[in-house]
């Protein structure tokens, strides 16, 4: 393994030489004329463009169909068509969340209501929160364009004329048709609806290119599918509740294009990959938790395997060779463009090598690991014939001096011999300056030959004092050309020799050298998918490595997955709150049928309640990433849904009170939690009346508890201790408590969860705490004794307040006997005013 360690720079490392002569010593001498392709294709990236996608979709005949191009990846990726029905529109909600695209492209023709539920998504508190740099508009978000650049027929066409590299060149439009159709389903109506009409709104806007000339075609680098099927289903109110994702202002804003980063999140205590690329594979895998046990099972082997003490030089030596491989589909959209940099070819020769590194050590590792397997058969040779080209064929050390592309010697004769030429150039014009001078007047002592372009070579003859005070710079068979800096320049019938037997030496070197890269170039691309393959693993392999790293610093352990419909956990802990306190208490969790799917959990404020509730959430929803979790041990069933009611996003673009937000979330609960579903819920009914809001909780719990079997998995915090007398006992229901040391009005939190049932919430002892006075704290101990009792609450001060009644009484007297046709108002209003401001504080 330290052999491989070792070999981390290619473009001086022996050994790399020896790993290109392993190929064909003359195949980067078999490229001919006809290989030359010059494109003038162009793709700019700003910072502002950066991993950000473009979706279309069609909904039609019932079925929804979606295509988005990524601008970073310069790919296609296409979702199939999938049946879905209003006015929910499920699919589509979690389409758009995990796309989370920068602009939708509708058809004029689209239906109202997923018009409108589009529009929503782009008044979402998330959409209005962002910098005010990156702020978009609906008019700009929601893109609507004429049906007929929906048609079926001309998205057809639209991808037929669909240029790929790997695409084999000079086909028919029917060869083109069948190529096409081994890369997508032309059955999929919506899908290819969808493809088409965004090929039309990216060449229209012509997106990426904007600067390049009207030729220039986007570039696509590939087309794929991918799949929403068996996806652990949250929304977005969950992924916040959850801190799955959370940004922040960065403390130096111009640090990042947003002036944003990643907070304390679950993404970022995740995230240890190595790659961009492997990062965005985590956000990836984040927001799209699978049910499927067999990914997920092939998740967790891998992850057990680099975590194993015996593999940890393996691990250490792939996280090595994962830091040099880029971003590879960027650079081959540059050499689309024919405006690949010096540093781009040392990128892909970099990236390209250590790629080939992994593979040969992943061939010698168990290929029960899937990850490892695929890495195994999918790093090919075409890796080493491209990498064996770009070794042979760059010159690094000079490319970076001249910055420009050059060529090694020993790739092209005729490209040598005009470098030898060219080098030799100092010499040959030496002596063409000494022959010159000696033909020259006794008054000159010196000159020089020079090479200018466009004007070619030049004697170059100082001036000498007779012809500064004369200013007649003509000189007997030469013929004048320009003066600068007191030098004259003229051609002589030895510069015009060389003019014609040398010609524009540099020049020619640079096309050359230009021939040779456009060749090599269309060599890279004609393999292109391969590229898009090694990234695509090699950002999975980062990810799994980094979820062993992560696993094995935090003492993670791995869940047992099964179809049985049981949560069971013990020694859970919260993976960020135990980051944040100096000890972190774990608790058990236990619902399924048999131990009950209900749990209410009660206790004082600020006992543990709301984290205990997201650490359960977030444990389920780590196991179906296929992460090790936070516990000793954790035995997890497939869920399908997580729904919270815990955190309120508010925003004036809603149009909604605070209270009906927590509504919407609980009636979403409420339609589609299944028995495989995890509830949680923190503290539900407190935005209203009391008696209101415990009505809502009451209803809706026993709404889940008459599903009997198919009751969802539900925990509940709540500070309404009189759901206990409002709930009949049942074998799903159990009552769970924070456990609490108390002695006298001293409280100690254990944050242990038991059975059992609170018998307050200590507000007051939280309220100290907080620094509230001491005198509003007792009062307010008193009046909620009082109010338990269902007896009057006195005011403060008794003499006060009767002295405030007998002057009302008499105030009330007064008008009773005042003669209102008589009597003077204004000096009687004057007079009660008079004797209630001398009346005293009104008490309280």
């Amino acid at each position: 393994m330290m052999a491989l360690q070792d070999r981390t720079l290619p473009t001086e490392s022996k050994d790399a030489t020896a790993a290109m002569m392993s190929v064909d010593e003359n195949e980067s001498l078999n490229m001919c004329e006809g290989d030359v392709s010059v494109s003038r294709q162009s793709h700019i990236f700003s910072e502002e463009e950066a991993s950000q996608c473009y979706l279309s979709m069609v909904w039609a005949g019932g079925k929804i169909g979606a295509a988005y191009y990524d601008i970073e990846a310069c790919q296609i990726q296409m979702f199939s068509d999938q049946s879905e029905s209003p006015p929910d529109f499920g699919l589509v909600k979690t389409l758009i969340a995990q796309v989370d695209p920068r602009c939708i492209i509708l058809s004029s023709k689209m239906d109202e209501r997923l018009l409108k539920l589009i529009k929503e998504y782009a008044q979402s508190p998330d959409k209005e929160n962002t910098d005010s740099e990156e702020f978009l508009t609906l008019d700009s978000f929601v893109q609507v364009m004429p049906s007929i650049d929906f048609s079926y027929e001309a998205a057809k066409r639209r991808l037929n004329f669909i240029n790929l590299p790997f695409m084999p060149p000079n086909l028919t439009d029917d060869e083109r048709h069948i190529f096409l159709s081994s890369l997508l389903d032309f059955t999929n109506v919506s899908m290819v609806r969808a493809t088409g009409g965004l090929l039309k709104f990216l060449e229209k806007n012509r997106i990426g290119i904007q600067l390049e000339s009207e030729n220039s075609r986007i570039p696509v680098l590939g087309l794929s599918s991918f799949t929403l099927e068996k996806i652990l289903w949250m929304d977005e109110n969950t992924y916040s509740a959850l801190q799955v994702f959370y940004e922040e202002w960065h403390p130096s804003v111009y640090k990042s294009s947003s002036g944003r980063k990643e907070g304390l999140s679950l993404y970022g205590i995740l995230n240890r990959c190595k790659t961009y690329q492997g990062s965005k594979e985590l956000r990836n895998m984040l927001l799209r938790p699978t049910q499927n046990l067999e990914i997920l099972t092939q998740r967790q082997e891998a992850v057990g395997f680099f975590l194993a003490t015996e593999n940890m030089e393996t691990t250490t030596t792939i996280q090595d060779c994962l830091k040099h491989i880029k971003n590879i589909p960027r650079i081959l959209a540059h050499m689309a463009g024919a405006h690949a940099t010096v540093n781009d070819w040392k990128t892909l020769y970099k990236s390209v090598y250590n790629a080939m590194l992994i593979g040969d050590l992943c061939s010698t590792l168990p290929q029960r690991i899937f990850i490892i397997n695929k890495i195994t058969t999918t790093f090919t040779s075409d890796l080493c014939r491209v990498a064996n080209l770009i070794y042979k064929i760059v010159d690094f050390e000079e490319s970076v001096n001249q910055d420009h592309f050059v060529v090694k010697p020993g790739v092209d004769e005729e490209l040598d011999q005009k470098k030898r030429t060219y080098n030799g150039l100092p010499d040959f014009m030496t002596k063409v300056a000494q022959q010159e001078l000696s033909q020259l007047s006794d008054g000159i002592k010196e000159c020089q030959v020079i090479y200018l372009p466009q004007l070619g070579y030049l004697l170059a003859v100082p001036l000498t004092d007779e012809m500064l005070a004369s200013s007649n710079y003509e000189l007997p068979g030469l013929e004048f050309v320009f003066m600068s800096n007191n030098v004259a320049h003229y051609k002589t019938a030895n510069t015009r020799e060389l003019d014609n037997l040398l010609g524009d030496t540099q020049c020619e070197i640079r096309d050359h050298e230009t021939q040779i890269m456009h060749r090599l170039q269309n060599i890279i691309l004609e393999v292109s998918n391969v590229f898009t393959d090694v990234v695509t693993y090699s950002a999975q392999l980062d990810v799994l490595i980094s979820l062993a790293v992560v696993a094995k610093e935090f003492n993670y352990i791995k869940p047992e997955l099964t179809n049985e419909n049981i949560v069971c956990i013990k020694g859970g802990r919260h993976p960020l709150q135990e980051l944040c306190v100096t000890t972190f208490v774990p608790n058990d969790t236990y619902t399924g049928l048999s131990g009950g799917k209900m749990v209410i959990v009660t206790g004082p404020n600020a006992s543990g309640k709301s984290v205990y509730l997201k650490q359960v959430a977030l444990i389920v929803f780590m196991a179906h990433i296929g992460s090790s979790v936070p516990a000793d041990s954790a035995k997890i069933g497939v869920t399908d849904h997580i729904f919270s009611r815990m955190h309120t996003r508010e925003s004036v673009s809603l149009g909604l009170s605070t209270f009906m937000i927590d509504v919407n979330q609980m009636a979403h609960a409420l339609r589609k939690a299944t028995s495989r579903t995890l509830v949680i819920i923190d503290e539900f009914g407190k935005g209203t009346e009391i008696v209101d809001g415990l009505a809502l909780l009451t209803c809706s719990l026993k709404f889940w508890l008459k599903k009997e079997q198919a009751c969802p998995h539900v925990l509940v915090s709540t500070h309404f201790h009189s759901i206990f007398n409002l709930l009949r006992p049942s074998a799903l229901l159990k009552y769970q408590t924070m456990d609490v040391l108390r002695e006298e009005d001293d409280f100690v939190f254990l944050y242990q969860l038991k059975d059992g049932r609170a018998d307050g919430s200590f507000a007051h002892h939280v309220a100290s705490l907080a620094g509230i006075p001491t005198n509003l704290i007792e009062r307010g101990k008193q009046v909620s004794e009082l109010f338990r009792q269902n007896r009057p609450i006195p005011p403060i001060n008794q003499e006060v307040a009767d002295a405030k009644l007998k002057t009302c009484a008499a105030v009330v007297s007064d008008f009773l006997h005042l003669d209102l046709d008589s009597a003077d108002l204004q000096a009687f209003l004057q007079h009660v005013l008079k004797t209630m401001d001398n009346d005293g504080e009104e008490p309280t």
